[in-house]
Formats: C-alpha cells, structure tokens, sequence
C-alpha cells in the first residue's frame, strides 16, 4: 500500500547550526505554499519544545504520551496529540518534558509515521541531533533527508560526518542533500564552491542575519510570518518549492520509491549475493576462522566490527548496485556483518523477547519455541560451514573448544543462555545447536499466578513452605519450566540468610544480597581440571550456607545433597527431571546409587525419607502452558515404598478447539503432618486453603 505522505528529515551533527530554524520555517513555508496538509514533526528530544516555540505553541501532549496507548493507538485519537497553530501549522512533539525522554521508542515512532502517512500530505521532521536510537527509524522512513551546516570548517567536517552516516544506514544519495545556513553574502563562499567542499548538492544557502532571527525567535513566531520578504525567507521557500516539485513528480510516478511499501525480492538472489559478500569479506579484511583472539577484546572486536561494516559497504556498492531499496541493503549488510563477525542469524532470534529457546537441527532448518509452542522459522544458515563457525566463535571466549576428538560442548553466551553443540561424526546430519535462552525479566510469584501455573492457594503455601525451611524438590519434563519455579520459590527465603546456588551453568537470578553462585567446570582439552556439581555440593558445606539450592541433581551429587538436608542444611531446594513425584523419589534413588559409595538401597531410601519433605510436579501441557500438577508430601517410607500424599492437584477437564487446556487446580483435602508444626513456629497457613473442592 503506497503511503500518503512525504516526509523530509532535517538533520545535522550538532548544534547551533539552525536546524530548528529551517525545520520550523520550511514546515511554514510548505503550508503557505497549499503543499496540502503539512505536519511538522517537533523532534527536539531529549530537550522539548523547540520547534515548537518558534512557532508561538506550548504543548501539553507528545509521542512519549502515546506508549501507554500503542495497542489501540488510532487514526482519531493521534490527531488528538496534534496541536494547530493560528495560522494552520500543525505540529506533534517527541517529548512535552525531559523526564518523557526515556519512554519514547522506535514503536511508537512506527506508528506515528503509519498514522500520519494517511492524515498528511507532508511532514517536516526536526531530527534530534546526532546518532541516537531512534534515528535509524526516523531515518529509514524518509523520502530526503536535509543536513543543515554552516560554513566554518568544523560545520563542513561535521556535514561529511553526517554523509557518511547516511550511506551507513543506506540513505541513497541522491535522497540527500545540504542547506547551508550563515552563508556570507559576499566573499567566495558560493553554492558552487560549498558542494565541492561537501562532494553533495546544496540545496539552499541562507543568509547570515542573526538581529533578524533573533528577533523572530523572541516574538515566538516564525521568521517566515514576522518577515516574509527577508532574504532566509526567500532562499526556504525556493526550497520548498523545490520539496513540492518532487512531491508532484512522486505522486506521477506512483508514489514515492522509498515509502511505497514492501519490494519484492528474489531470496535466492539475495542468498547467492549474501555468500559472495560473506567470502570476499573474509578474504578482504583476512578474518581467518581459526583467529579469534579478537572476540575476548572488547575494543579490538569494535574495530574489526567496524572496519568490516566499512568494507561490507563497498561490496554492496560494487556487487549490488542496481538495488536501491534502503531497506534490502541495510538488509545484507546486517546479515553479512552477522555472518562473518557474530551468530549469523541466530542474532534476530536471540533479540525476539517472544523466543525462549532455539533449536538448529541442521544449517537450513531452525525451529524456536514461542509461548510453549515450536515454530519452524524462515532463517537458515549459509551452509554447514557457517554454522561451524558460530558455534567456534561461541566456545572460543570460554576457552573450550569443539572438534572430532571433543564433538559436544555446553556453554553460555554473554547474556547467560545456556548452549549445547553437537558435531559429526556424533551428529548425522550436520552440526545442531540448541539455545536456551535467559530470561531477562525476573518472574515472580504473581506472574505465575496470573499465567495460570498455579492458584493463589498454592503460592501461599509453598511460600510458607519455603519460610519453614522444608526441603523441597521441584520435578518435571525438559522446557517445563523447573528453573523458572525454582528462582521464585527461592525468592521467599529470607534476606538475612546466606544462599549458595550450584549449577552447571548459571540461570538463577536470586533477588537477595547475600547470595554465593557456584558453576561446575568441564574437563580441559587434557581431560583435566573438571569440577563437578558433586565437588561444589562439598565445597558449600564448608561457607557456611544457610541455604543451598543446586539447580539440578543429575547424578551422584544427589546424595551429598541429602546427606546435607539430613545434617542441619534444613530448606534446600533443587530440581530433577521425571514425570511424576513417585518418579521423581525413584530418580533420586537412582542418582544416589550413581555415587558409587555402593550403599544398600533401603539405606539411601531412608536418606530420602527422611531429607526431602515436599515434591513440586510440573508440567509442560499440549498447548504450550505451564502447570504445577502436583505438590506431595514425602510422609515417610515403609520397607522400600514411600508414602506420600497430594496436597494439591491439577485436573485437566478437556481441550478447547484451539488446543487450549481447560482444567482446575483443586486442594485434596489433606492437611500435610507439618502445618501444626509450623503454627507454633509463628508461620500461619489459614486451614481454609485445604478444604476439598468438587468441580
């Protein structure tokens, strides 16, 4: 769909050089020249109000206003955030106040420019200065873009700056131009002799006049309505009259090319394209695969980043110039730079919020999960080969390494996701990668609530549980959701106890201070140095613990881990993986008999009789949701059976079309031996939350 709307960005590097000035006035200009509809964009963030005070205006409403109102931003209500001069300007601001600065994002830009495309003819948007956030997005939605200097030699520098960064962005050159402000009526300094300085076309050279500026500025109305004749006015309306002449041209053709929506492309082109430029790159800037002492240099890996954009550039310039398109180029040069330097295009994945893990069976097949559901995705590897070469610049940071003789590796990107990588000749089909990825926003209790994991009741009762100091275990399938159980339960202990986590690799984020974080250690390429869960488990005996939660028992760490729960390290808490909670005690009989201490099994059947006082059974259902089914309590054990008894269960009770899950967490009516205990400790759990429902 072909929009509306012209937009022409004024932009400059820095400040002083009079780009609110043009911008208000060539926004006038337009409107008094019947351009049509003229909306002039106030972009003075993170300093409000520029613009617009040129303009005689005091806004009360911005863009930054508009974020709590996104999902159901329309066409009406935007033109309520616009505010009309006397003389039929109409103006919207970015921010009405500094402290909005921080609200406004690149979404809300999006929308304001899809609304306004279909409200106005012309937008005149007065950029902020410089490269922020959201001028790539300004930027990219742009039919020009005016860079406004002055004519001293810092001005010229900081205009070829601003050049150079609209190339970087894919601005095409042809879309772009400079006005000249301050120019000296006499001397020269003429238009000629600027472009040759500039290597771009001068567009207007406004005259050097600052009483008369000024003048306008204190009077709070534009230099165009104050002094129409003045020779600034003149020069911004030949400019104007030159932006409404392409805007005729556009409208012949069909609409402006870089606003007339999605191109179609041949992504068989741009794949064969995309593997040219990722081999010459390599070869150019001589990035050997095997050298990648640069990725543990944060500066050295900025300065390879940036001389391969630089580079990438060029090619495009060279291999690709027939596209045009700002969007497709900017396109390649991402997924290039992503190719060669970072993890290709596992860097989209990883930045999608909705992603919470990635699995990559082979280079052209990658499958996400999203909101419990997997999805097979459009992104693929150039080859086997590239993906090879993510996965060694994933290990190499961490000093391990990934070959024939080692062909499976677990490690964690910078942000903590967790990585496992596996290769021929243990992979059939070629290297696979499964990414789980770290959640940046600490779940609580109440989102869990609020997401159906589990009831009010239940929360209330494993938190108290937790404050009771009882030893709890939480079981489940992989991508059930234990970690995330586990932080949460872990949040009700109290701040004044001393914690330490144990975990293969890192995932809990604890909100208390006084918290130790252990992480086991594979072998080295000698096959020694390793430190395994069991080693820590050991280890934290000796700080002090108050607390220790191992993320996961696998093994024979398992029964150092109920030998402490048994010595005085009441309220442990970790995780195993089985199906149910009777599973879950015959797991961790198991993992116990893996210690090798070949202790009879009625013996570590007491051990865990006696150590683990609650199971928490959680589930991932068909449609992707996440429930607690079962919290038990371990009773006591007779002869070589534990007794148990459901405290709370989950009872599914059909599938909805969709494949939604209908069910109901329900209390049994069992009242665990505990609770009096508890009540003479102080911790109250009101009866009510036991009693026996029937659907």
């Amino acid at each position: 769909m072909l929009q509306r709307a012209k937009t022409v960005a004024i932009y400059s590097g820095s400040g002083g050089v009079g780009k609110t000035l043009l911008a208000t006035n060539l926004a006038v200009s337009l409107h008094q020249q019947d351009a049509g509809r003229v909306l002039l964009v106030d972009g003075g963030h993170p300093f409000p109000g520029e613009a617009a005070g040129l303009v005689g205006l005091e806004h009360t409403k911005s863009l930054a206003a508009m974020v709590p109102l996104l999902g159901r931003f329309t066409p009406e209500l935007f033109g309520s955030y616009v505010v009309t001069t006397a003389s039929g300007l109409s103006v919207v601001p970015f921010v009405a106040e500094v402290l909005e600065a921080r609200l406004l994002t690149t979404d809300v830009l999006t929308k304001m420019f899809e609304l306004a495309a279909t409200a106005f003819d012309l937008l005149v948007v007065d950029m902020p200065l410089g490269v922020g956030e959201l001028t790539p997005c300004i930027l990219d939605r742009s039919d020009e873009v005016c860079i406004v200097s002055d004519c001293t030699p810092t001005g010229i520098l900081r205009a070829r700056h601003c050049m150079d960064y609209l190339k970087s962005v894919q601005v095409p050159q042809d879309a772009q131009y400079v006005c000249v402000n301050r120019a000296p009526e006499h001397g020269r300094t003429t238009s000629d002799h600027l472009t040759r300085l500039l290597r771009t076309r001068v567009a207007a050279t406004l005259p050097d006049d600052p009483l008369a500026v000024l003048s306008a500025v204190e009077a709070r109305v534009p230099l165009l309505v104050k002094a129409p004749r003045h020779a600034i006015c003149k020069a911004i309306d030949r400019l104007g009259r030159d932006i409404i002449q392409r805007r005729l041209g556009d409208l012949r053709r069909g609409g402006s090319p870089r606003q007339s929506g999605p191109v179609a492309v041949d992504e068989g082109e741009l794949r064969e394209l995309k593997g040219r430029l990722h081999r010459r790159l390599v070869e150019e800037i001589d990035l050997k695969k095997g050298d990648l002492g640069y990725l543990n240099d944060p500066v050295k890996r900025q300065e390879v980043r940036v001389r391969a954009e630089a580079k990438v550039l060029a090619l495009v310039e060279e291999e690709a110039g027939h596209l045009q398109q700002a969007d497709i180029r900017r396109r390649i040069v991402k997924e290039v730079l992503d190719e060669a330097l970072g993890l290709g295009p596992l860097e989209d994945l990883l930045a999608d919020a909705n992603v919470t893990e990635i699995m990559v069976n082979r280079f052209d097949q990658i499958y996400v999960e999203r909101s419990g559901k997997l999805e097979l995705t459009d992104a693929n590897f150039l080859n086997t080969a590239q993906l090879r070469g993510v996965i060694e610049r994933i290990v190499a940071p961490l000093g391990r390494r990934i070959d024939e003789k080692v062909p499976m590796v677990d490690a964690r990107l910078k942000d903590g996701s967790r990585v496992n990588a596996i290769i021929p000749p243990l992979a059939l089909k070629g290297p696979a990668v499964t990414i789980r990825k770290f959640s940046k926003k600490l779940l609580g209790v109440d989102d869990l609530v609020r997401l159906g994991s589990l009831t009010e009741q239940m929360a209330t009762f494993l938190g108290a549980a937790v404050q009771a100091r009882l030893n709890i275990v939480i079981s489940g399938g992989t991508g059930s959701g234990k970690t995330t159980l586990l932080n949460v339960l872990a949040s009700f202990i109290s701040d004044e106890e001393r914690i330490v986590t144990l975990e293969d690799s890192a995932e809990l984020q604890l909100p208390q201070d006084h918290v130790i974080t252990l992480e086991s250690r594979p072998p080295n390429i000698e096959g020694e140095g390793a430190v395994t869960i069991r080693d820590l488990v050991r280890n934290a005996l000796r700080m002090r613990p108050d607390r220790i939660v191992v993320g996961e028992c696998r093994g024979g760490e398992a029964l150092d881990m109920l030998q402490a729960m048994n010595t005085g390290h009441d309220g442990s808490l970790t995780t195993v993986h089985a199906n149910t909670p009777r599973d879950a005690l015959s797991r961790l009989e198991t993992m116990a008999l893996m210690a090798g201490l070949e202790l009879p099994s009625q013996a570590i059947c007491d051990q865990i009789a006696s150590a683990v006082n609650l199971i928490v059974q959680q589930i991932r259902l068909q449609d992707g949701s996440r429930r607690i089914t079962h919290i038990t309590e371990v009773s006591g054990i007779e002869g070589t059976t534990f007794t148990s008894a459901d405290v709370f269960v989950f009872r599914q009770t059909g599938i909805a079309p969709d494949g939604t899950v209908y069910g109901q967490f329900v209390p049994t009516g069992y009242v665990p031996g505990f609770v009096d205990g508890l009540a003479r400790r102080g911790i109250k759990i009101p009866r009510e939350i036991f009693l026996h429902q029937t659907a």
